[in-house]
């Protein structure tokens, strides 16, 4: 008797909808491995197309960027900035290290870093785990607030200087470096919320227990740029570059001939990307917290008075 075989499930049978997931899948992670071959080739032509060129402060570290396991180039910008300042220690923190080590994934991987990295999520925290297996790198599932932060650090082995702490948590970022105290990074990556703007300095209220918001009002996470630099003043650092959701401070001790940058310097989004959404994010009732000159914080206010 003749089996009839499905036109689309490879070997007959199955549901034809499960193959076409599949399938569409498949496609998916091919165009993302196309896309990331795509970046890293651009990489390259850029450093061939500028080398020997003068570039404007803003752009030198910037024009070094490529990302293996970075999202935005932040693997070729940080190793560009520890090639001019030095490696001190090799360890680092990387809080909110997704499934591929964040911005410290590079620098374990290749360089033999050691560190803790963490994440909220135990599937991106069992990868991580698989992908750099070793003595020296760490890889714990926590919900990271201000009130933990530092025992996290302690108990890992990692209070004192390290050369990178990297924040990256979609939510409380401000707040968790603030907190934190029990360590002593010469360099600083922490993502900012573009799309708050370059001249606000403000962020969201602190809750312990927040939780990225759905649309429309996806936007209610982080911090501004103004206000992450405002706050590294306070701490000692200052701001040497940026990416489009990253911003790179320096401590203030450690000899580099990079200047310090001014926010709309740094900026990378258009400037009237965030014009509209004090107003969503007032028109659900969501206060935001302004920064002070100092770095220092006051009482929360309507997101439309927080501009």
């Amino acid at each position: 008797m003749a089996v009839k075989r499905s036109p689309l499930v490879p070997g007959g049978g199955g549901d034809p909808l499960d193959d076409i997931r599949a399938r569409l899948e498949r496609i998916e992670a091919t165009l993302g491995k196309l896309k990331r071959t795509d970046q890293l080739v651009q990489a390259l032509a850029r450093r061939l197309y500028l080398d020997g060129v003068e570039l404007p402060p803003r752009k030198q570290l910037r024009s070094h960027r490529f990302g293996v396991m970075s999202q935005n180039g932040e693997d070729g910008l940080l190793l560009e900035l520890f090639r001019r300042i030095g490696v001190a220690q090799r360890r680092f923190v990387e809080i909110g290290c997704g499934v591929n080590g964040g911005n410290s994934g590079f620098l374990a991987q290749e360089l033999g870093w050691a560190g803790l990295m963490v994440d909220g999520n135990p599937g991106a925290v069992d990868k991580v785990g698989l992908k750099f297996v070793s003595d020296e790198v760490t890889a714990e599932c926590h919900l990271v607030s201000r009130e933990s932060i530092n025992e996290i650090i302690e108990t890992a082995g990692l209070a004192g200087e390290i050369d990178l702490l990297s924040i990256d948590i979609d939510g409380n970022d401000f707040w968790v470096w603030d907190a934190t105290t029990v360590v002593n990074p010469r360099v600083v990556i922490i993502e900012y919320n573009y799309l708050l703007g370059p001249s606000a300095a403000v962020t969201i209220p602190y809750d312990a227990d927040f939780r990225l918001p759905k649309a429309p009002t996806r936007a209610y996470r982080g911090a501004s740029l103004e206000a992450m630099v405002r706050l590294a003043r306070r701490k000692g650092y200052r701001l040497v570059s940026s990416e489009r959701i990253n911003a790179v401070f320096l401590r203030n001790d450690i000899d580099c001939d990079l200047p310090t940058l001014e926010t709309h310097e740094a900026y990378q989004a258009p400037a009237n990307r965030g014009k509209d959404v004090f107003k969503k994010i007032g028109a659900h009732g969501l206060p935001l917290v302004p920064v002070n000159e100092d770095g220092t914080t006051a009482d929360p206010v309507p997101a439309e008075q927080a501009r």
